[in-house]
C-alpha cells in the first residue's frame, strides 16, 4: 500500500524547461540550448546545486568562462528572477494540496538556496524533503535518495517518486522505490 508521494521540484513543481526560459529571454530555440548548457551544465552550477558555492561566485564562475553570455547568464541565475524563470505551476500546486489528504507527500531535489527560499512557503505545506544544497549531493547520486529514506525512516514499497527527469526515475527504481517519469499532472492522477 502506498503511503508516502516524493516529488522532484524543479520540472514538476517549478517550470524550468527550456521553452519558458527561450520566451523570458527572446532568444532562439538553439540559443537557449546553447545557454541552458552553459549554465545549467555548468561545474559551477553544479557546486551551487550541492551549497559549495553561492550565488555569487557561480554566477562569476560562468561569465568568466563565458563573458560574451554574460548578460542572459545575469538574467538566468539572478534571484530577482526566479519568478520568471521557475514560475509555480499552480495546477501542479493544487494536485499536491489534494493528494496531501490521503498521503505523507515529500520533496527529493536537486535545489539551490536561492531557489529554495523563493518557495519555502509552499515546501513548508510538505512532510518533509530534501533538498541538494543542505545535502551536499545531487541526483542522480544515489546518497540523496537513501538520505530520503532514512531520514523520514520511508519504506521502499510504501513510496512512489516523480521526476522529470529519466536516469533520475532509473535510479529510483534500481533502490526498489517505484519512480515514475513525470510529464503532466496525468501521470501523478494515474499512478495514485
Amino acid at each position: 500500500m502506498i503511503k508516502n508521494i516524493v516529488f522532484d521540484i524543479g520540472g514538476v513543481l517549478l517550470d524550468d524547461g527550456k521553452e519558458n526560459l527561450r520566451k523570458f529571454l527572446e532568444v532562439s530555440e538553439e540559443d537557449i540550448k546553447k545557454l541552458y548548457k552553459i549554465v545549467y551544465g555548468s561545474k559551477e552550477f553544479r557546486q551551487y546545486l550541492i551549497g559549495r558555492l553561492n550565488l555569487d561566485e557561480c554566477m562569476e564562475g560562468v561569465i568568466l568562462k563565458n563573458p560574451e553570455q554574460k548578460e542572459f547568464i545575469e538574467k538566468l541565475l539572478s534571484k530577482e528572477n526566479l519568478p520568471k524563470t521557475m514560475p509555480i505551476k499552480n495546477d501542479i500546486l493544487n494536485v499536491l494540496r489534494e493528494v496531501k489528504e490521503k498521503y505523507k507527500i515529500y520533496f527529493l531535489s536537486n535545489l539551490t538556496e536561492d531557489t529554495y527560499l523563493y518557495i519555502k512557503n509552499i515546501l513548508e505545506e510538505f512532510d518533509g524533503g530534501i533538498y541538494s544544497f543542505k545535502a551536499h549531493v545531487c541526483k542522480p547520486d544515489s546518497k540523496i535518495y537513501l538520505k530520503l529514506i532514512k531520514t523520514f525512516n520511508l519504506k521502499k514499497e510504501e513510496t512512489i517518486f516523480f521526476d522529470d527527469r529519466q536516469k533520475n526515475v532509473d535510479i529510483g527504481n534500481s533502490l526498489g522505490i517505484k519512480s515514475i517519469k513525470f510529464n503532466n499532472i496525468d501521470d501523478i492522477i494515474n499512478a495514485i
